[in-house]
């Protein structure tokens, strides 16, 4: 956490409180970490998997909250090693372990200390200089050397950026496509608050250094503060700048949903960057599992991030998150737009990856979502769905990245397909 959030922690002092909306996004870290090491390890012959988690603004590590106190980032994803490796221990005949490096890193000394103590009194300081790596320095300062270290420990390069900067520009793009460029298999959780851009555009807004961070320059300013005059401008700028944002980081994947717990007004993204739309569904797995955490501003079914001057900005929004209203409307809007994608690809073999990772980045959609309706149509006789290596999937109920989609030989004259695609 930047210091200048209000966030502020000395030995001896009380703890900082911590609010919701920050409360919601540390879940988000912790399930998401989970996710990630159960995923890439579903193979039960690995006996160990080499990682690095690098907590690019972790604070002092504890907080108070309503009556009580709770663990900050980094003690969070301690924790979330530990409970994975037990379980994915106990699942394997020969044990497992994970080889994880972790590199919390503040600009604040004072935070960097009651850090420390902290680790020491839940029984990690002798590990500090070992596998955890303390680091007081800015986080823009730090990666340089962060990136090194991960490449050195071989060619896989997993890691995880955890980077909650406070506002918008504390963490340059630069160094993002930096991170992107030089590894493997990285994968970025950033947090931007959009809001506070827009809300401080204005004639004075060009002259700000801070754009530099973001890649925006003077005309770039001018486009956005014309958009201003129209209708919907704040969704229609928070759609340009997403677009912006996904272009300079030079990330395949991305999600970026509002950060809107219960109780709690929508201020900023949560913004997960990766090089793979498994990545990218692991994610989205953790966004729907945390029902009205999270707000997607847009439409229900693949294309709906994008913005139409002529449409409603409310029209089909998913007013409560992702909740099951919001699953039951994007079920429906899926099985509307299935037709015309399965048509287009009507002379040649479809596959659930085709469906599903060339259109992940704009939507709220997960592949379970996208597994029901191709269940749906394969039972009204609709389509049909083979393995990989031919096998007809009569009745499973989930599917394969690379099973293929088919429409069938004769569809009836009532084919949901036949009137849908015409």
């Amino acid at each position: 956490m930047a210091a200048h959030l209000g966030y502020d922690w000395k030995l001896g002092s009380r703890l900082p409180p911590l609010g919701r909306h920050s409360l919601a996004k540390h879940e988000v870290f912790d399930r998401y970490t989970a996710a990630y090491l159960h995923t890439l390890n579903g193979v039960q012959a690995s006996t160990s998997f080499n990682v690095t988690i690098v907590d690019g603004f972790c604070g002092g590590g504890r907080y108070a909250f309503g009556t009580g106190e709770v663990d900050g980032s980094p003690l969070r994803m301690l924790a979330a090693v530990d409970r994975a490796e037990i379980e994915l221990a106990t699942a394997r005949r020969n044990g497992f372990r994970i080889k994880a490096d972790f590199v919390f890193v503040d600009e604040n000394a004072n935070h960097i200390e009651f850090l420390r103590d902290q680790l020491a009194q839940r029984g990690y300081g002798s590990r500090i200089g070992g596998d955890i790596r303390i680091v007081n320095s800015t986080f823009e300062a730090a990666c340089p050397d962060i990136v090194r270290g991960i490449k050195a420990k071989g060619p896989a390069h997993r890691s995880l950026f955890f980077l909650d900067q406070y506002g918008w520009s504390d963490v340059t793009f630069r160094t993002v496509r930096s991170i992107m460029n030089q590894l493997k298999n990285p994968e970025i959780i950033l947090t931007f608050m959009v809001d506070s851009l827009v809300n401080l555009l204005s004639d004075r807004m060009s002259e700000m250094h801070a754009l530099a961070a973001i890649d925006y320059g003077r005309e770039d300013i001018k486009a956005l503060m014309g958009m201003k005059q129209g209708k919907g401008w704040k969704r229609m700028i928070q759609n340009t700048v997403y677009s912006h944002i996904q272009a300079c980081t030079g990330a395949a994947y991305y999600t970026p949903f509002f950060v809107h717990p219960e109780g709690s007004h929508r201020d900023y993204w949560l913004i997960h960057l990766s090089k793979h739309h498994k990545a990218r569904e692991e994610m989205g797995k953790v966004h729907w599992s945390m029902e009205n955490t999270f707000e997607h501003f847009g439409r229900a079914g693949f294309d709906a991030l994008g913005f139409d001057p002529g449409v409603d900005v409310r029209a089909d929004m998913l007013d409560f998150g992702f909740n099951d209203s919001a699953r039951t409307r994007s079920e429906a809007a899926v099985l509307q737009e299935m037709p015309r994608l399965i048509h287009g690809a009507a002379d040649r073999t479809l596959t659930k990856r085709e469906v599903f990772a060339s259109r992940c980045n704009e939507t709220p959609v997960i592949g379970d979502i996208v597994d029901t309706q191709l269940a749906l149509l394969r039972d009204e006789n609709e389509i049909v769905i083979t393995s990989c290596d031919g096998v007809v999937r009569r009745s499973a109920k989930s599917f394969d990245w690379d099973d293929r989609i088919q429409l069938v030989s004769e569809p009836s004259m009532f084919s949901r397909l036949h009137f849908q695609a015409a």
